[in-house]
């Protein structure tokens, strides 16, 4: 008899348990629901409206934002599918103009600039992953580089800057040493070198002066040693020097300077 007793005991219990879990469960549905409620809607023309959040299919959050008339207005978050923040845009009025903030897996930030229209506009700095130092500042016009870009070393100094039209590389283009010498000077006409052309020295020393013509080595190529003195000339027509047997002996005895010595003068055995 008191077994059973014991027994309707934990017969009552464990109903009673079942039933809590139930009602809690129905409640967390319900509390679900009426969080998404307002959320992820559409107005009666098909635009996103209100508060949006998708999800990638491992159930991490896409991206979030809030939506007016089919645009984005204020901040909107983008995340990497595995987690972490991958970008953050901050859109005017009707969603047509947002600047963004993009990062990479590490957290650091890749990016910043403007977009007008979906297309890149006005000038984008781009990020290192190794120190987070400014590397490359380029200007862009309706999605096209449009004017001068430039990369740099991770001390802040100019390593190279060129001038863009519509996506083509149109004008001056130096690239600088660490220290700021000038190391080359060039200029490109629709994409292809063009004019004189000098490489230099760390130490301003001229070191090869030519020329291009549409985009290949034309006329005569001058190269100096370390005192800027003259140690060769060879003329180049088209890409191609004038003189090839003058160019392949030129060749060889450069080689003869850069022969490795593969054993040494003496070998001291124990």
């Amino acid at each position: 008899m008191a077994f059973l007793v014991s027994w309707r005991k934990e017969l009552l219990f464990f109903t009673i348990f079942e039933l809590m879990y139930r009602v809690l469960t129905i409640c967390l549905l319900l509390w679900g629901a009426l969080a998404l409620q307002g959320q992820n809607l559409v107005d009666e023309e098909g635009r996103k409206t209100g508060h949006w959040k998708v999800e990638y299919p491992n159930g991490l959050t896409q991206y979030e934002a809030d939506f007016e008339l089919g645009h984005p207005v204020g901040e909107m978050l983008r995340y990497y599918e595995k987690g972490g923040l991958k970008a953050r845009l901050i859109f005017e009025a009707e969603g047509k103009r947002n600047y963004v903030f993009l990062f990479y897996k590490s957290g650091k930030p890749s990016a910043e600039g403007w977009y007008v229209n979906q297309l890149k506009d006005s000038v984008w700095t781009y990020y290192s992953d190794f120190d987070a130092s400014v590397r490359i500042r380029e200007p862009y016009l309706e999605g096209k580089l449009n004017g001068p870009s430039y990369s740099y070393y991770p001390n802040g100094q100019i390593s190279d800057e060129v001038e863009w039209k519509q996506n083509v590389k149109d004008g001056a283009w130096k690239q600088y040493y660490k220290n700021g010498a000038l190391r080359l000077s060039g200029h490109y006409e629709n994409g292809l070198l063009q004019g004189p052309y000098e490489v230099y020295l760390s130490n301003n020393t001229i070191e090869i002066r030519g020329s291009y013509l549409d985009g290949k080595s034309n006329g005569m190529w001058r190269f100096y040693d370390e005192n800027g003195e003259e140690v060769y000339a060879l003329e180049y027509v088209n890409g191609a020097p004038a003189d090839m047997e003058k160019y392949e002996l030129w060749v060889q005895d450069s080689l003869k300077n850069y022969e490795v010595l593969t054993e040494p003068e003496s070998i001291q055995q124990y």
